[in-house]
């Protein structure tokens, strides 16, 4: 079936017309006979939630901000904490007005200081000259203000006297778990839909073998919805490869069964994992909006330039962006930030606002698996962008592709939820040819040019 006419609006909008019935597809002859069911692996609710939501912050608060490190040494003294106030409703407030719907937070990073009212060790907030219960404000915060709550808990502890014991120390860490998830003053009305373990281990102890099916089940059992970071396939979301925001540029949603030491060499090629080999699982690329973590004096925050150059690579690669946005010392977020951020989501919004709506001809073909659209730049019109998606809720059913550009061929690497190819390179562009492959009958969701 083909489509030729000038249109009056982008490709998208007619999209729809061309997508079938499954089942009245399978049983349709086509140049590539009977097309199989696809039996590849499908998002979960809390996956599509999500990819639909895009953007989650991160929020690195703790001793190292007062410490001013990365990484404490779990030497640290307790009068070390100078924190006097924090502005809770005002942080999750900006967080929700920046457009993020979740917020990650770091109660316990690998030094081992703890941000609440934990009982199993003295090192914890609640003996500091403050003495408040840090993740039970902030929990209200989120509650009020209704802002998702994910948890950073780092099972790497360098405080810990137990850690290295073994199972010692997995009781210890489990049940620092069950204070936080037994205890409904945290979390967004009691609720996590996110949790970090990091998988981060100490080079003193290589032995250490954390028990994540015990700590995942105490963590389901009152967040039966929850994504886990650190677990490889087990997770639903797994590490993008680097601490710079970019997904792989073959960045298949999915990942094999049982994986947990992921090879990111191999791991996500789009030609493979269409079948019950695989789960779904979810590209989560995180970074700073400064360069470091923890808030410090002299930190740098991010260009513009950056911060899009991230968006392009995580969210137009089909993964999720966790982006941190720390509060200072002061227990705010310093303003610099919050205006880069503003300058960046106007700037996605003002490159993507409107599609290219007239003077492009397309020639659409559809055989199920096997799609392609030619596009003739008859006016001359500057092209920046060709955004592809999938209906991910059918599962990222795309093998392989390309796009032509004044005949240069360029590999399509993998589709998922959005792909966006980044065309400002080219001059002019007279025409577009976009070929797209899939195991079974492909759901293209939406072509548009910008």
């Amino acid at each position: 079936m083909t489509y030729d006419k000038t249109m009056d609006s982008n490709f998208k909008f007619n999209i729809e017309d061309y997508l079938r019935d499954e089942e009245s597809f399978i049983e349709e002859e086509t140049a590539y006979g009977r097309l199989p069911l696809y039996k590849g692996p499908l998002p979960n609710e809390a996956q599509l939630r999500y990819l639909d939501e895009k953007y989650a912050a991160f929020l690195h608060f703790g001793m190292n901000t007062y410490t001013e490190i990365e990484w404490g040494d779990g030497k640290e003294t307790l009068d070390q904490f100078t924190m006097t106030d924090f502005d809770y409703e005002g942080y999750v407030k900006t967080i929700k007005d920046l457009g993020f719907k979740r917020l990650i937070f770091t109660a316990k990073h690998h030094d081992g200081f703890c941000m609440w009212d934990t009982k199993e060790t003295d090192h914890n907030i609640m003996n500091t000259a403050y003495g408040k219960d840090f993740l039970a404000l902030l929990s209200e915060a989120c509650t009020k203000y209704d802002l998702e709550m994910g948890l950073y808990l780092s099972p790497w502890d360098v405080h810990e006297p137990s850690y290295g014991s073994g199972n010692a120390y997995n009781e210890f860490y489990l049940a620092q778990i069950k204070e936080i998830v037994d205890n409904p003053i945290y979390g967004n009305n009691g609720h996590f839909v996110e949790w970090w373990f990091d998988n981060a281990k100490g080079e003193d102890f290589p032995d250490q073998v954390y028990n994540f099916d015990d700590f995942m089940a105490a963590i389901r059992d009152k967040n039966p919805d929850i994504v886990f970071f650190g677990v490889g396939a087990a997770g639903g979301i797994h590490w993008a490869g680097n601490e710079l925001g970019y997904a792989p540029s073959e960045n298949a949603p999915r990942l094999p069964k049982e994986t947990f030491e992921i090879d990111y060499y191999e791991a996500f090629r789009s030609a493979v994992g269409h079948d019950e080999s695989h789960v779904f699982s979810i590209a989560e690329c995180d970074t700073s909006v400064t360069d470091r973590w923890f808030s410090h004096p002299e930190d740098r925050v991010k260009t513009v330039d950056e911060l899009f150059e991230i968006y392009l690579k995580s969210i137009g690669r089909g993964g999720v962006l966790l982006l941190n946005v720390p509060a200072n010392k002061a227990g705010t977020i310093d303003d610099e930030i919050v205006d880069r951020i503003k300058e960046v989501r106007e700037k996605i919004h003002e490159e993507f606002k409107n599609p290219i709506e007239h003077g492009l001809l397309f020639d659409f073909t559809d055989i199920g698996n096997d799609q392609s659209l030619r596009v003739t730049n008859k006016d001359g019109i500057d092209i920046n962008y060709v955004v592809l998606s999938e209906d991910i809720s059918q599962g990222s059913r795309f093998t392989h592709g390309y796009i032509f550009v004044n005949e240069e061929r360029l590999n399509i690497d993998s589709l998922g939820a959005k792909r966006i190819i980044d065309l400002r390179a080219y001059d002019k562009i007279n025409e577009l040819m976009i070929c797209l492959y899939g195991d079974s009958h492909l759901h293209i969701s939406d072509i548009s040019i910008y």
